[in-house]
């Protein structure tokens, strides 16, 4: 293999002045094809709420680009880490816009219920409903951003990753503004969880199953993949949502479905492939704009 310690050595021997320059110009460069970040907070009931929003360059914004709102936990997580933030780079390549905020009891909202999926558990038996609080955190964002100029209803999507998929489907389920969803291994009954294994008769519990929610979600564009033998958030409630939202469009008449509902067997565990989040930015961007799909309800 070549070494590239020569280059390393002919690029020393450039003068001085006109290595400065080229540093100069390299950076000016990279300045200009960087992302732009803002944050801000919203009020979401009595909280404030802090979202960073993350968008092309101004010469790379693409015209009436798209909004994702991206979720894994916190919200530097959701845009920036190389697994779960995917899907903002793919958007931001494309020159769309992408924001997040902290999932309750993650990041800066942990506070004495404690955190992560404990934390969101103790909330709900507690009377603080974290994932209602979740919806709410999303339409105070969705409001501010629309107001900032950052989106417009009907050209806003949402994604989630596992406990942060059953958000992004919450959201998108009562908010009409959002135009399509995507949940990657989505989280669709907390009953499943062992972290709620003994609280799983509570009605409160039971009424935070996704199937109840399918009649908001049927008809629009809907992204869900789980892997065949996903055990930590269960295949088989993963597949009654699947089977009820089928059964509301057929109740429906619906003669075009924008359901894409895999259930795959190259991811085990509670894993999935690099190619499934992918696919998902993809039909984000494909199915983003066609809001026509998210006003067929009955």
């Amino acid at each position: 293999m070549p070494s590239i310690c020569p280059r390393s050595r002919r690029f020393a021997r450039l003068p001085f002045g006109l290595l400065l320059l080229g540093l100069a110009l390299a950076s000016s460069a990279r300045g200009k094809s960087s992302d732009l970040e803002t944050r801000f907070s919203v009020l979401s009931g009595a909280e404030q709420v802090g979202v960073t929003v993350l968008e092309p360059g101004p010469d790379r914004v693409a015209t009436d680009a798209l909004l994702l709102l991206n979720f894994a936990t916190d919200r530097t997580t959701s845009l920036r880490d190389p697994l779960y933030g995917d899907p903002v780079r793919r958007f931001l390549a494309a020159g769309h816009r992408a924001a997040s905020f902290d999932v309750p009891a993650h990041g800066e909202r942990i506070d004495a219920a404690g955190k992560g999926i404990e934390g969101l558990r103790e909330r709900l038996l507690a009377g603080r409903d974290p994932f209602a609080g979740f919806v709410a955190d999303g339409r105070a964002v969705i409001d501010e951003c629309i107001r900032r100029g950052l989106a417009r209803a009907g050209r806003i999507v949402v994604c989630g990753n596992s406990r942060a998929g059953y958000c992004a489907l919450r959201l998108a389920a009562e908010d009409p503004r959002v135009s399509a969803v995507a949940g990657l291994a989505p989280v669709t009954d907390w009953r499943e969880l062992r972290e709620f294994s003994r609280v799983q008769e509570n009605l409160a519990v039971a009424a935070l199953a996704l199937d109840r929610f399918a009649e908001t979600l049927a008809g629009r564009p809907v992204y869900l993949v789980l892997g065949n033998a996903d055990r930590r958030v269960g295949t088989a409630a993963f597949a009654r949502l699947v089977h009820r939202l089928t059964e509301v469009e057929a109740a429906r008449g619906l003669e075009q479905s924008a359901l894409c509902l895999l259930i795959v067997d190259d991811s085990p565990g509670h894993t999935l492939a690099d190619r499934w989040s992918a696919e998902a930015a993809r039909f984000l961007i494909a199915h983003g704009g066609k809001s026509d799909f998210a006003t067929n309800r009955n």
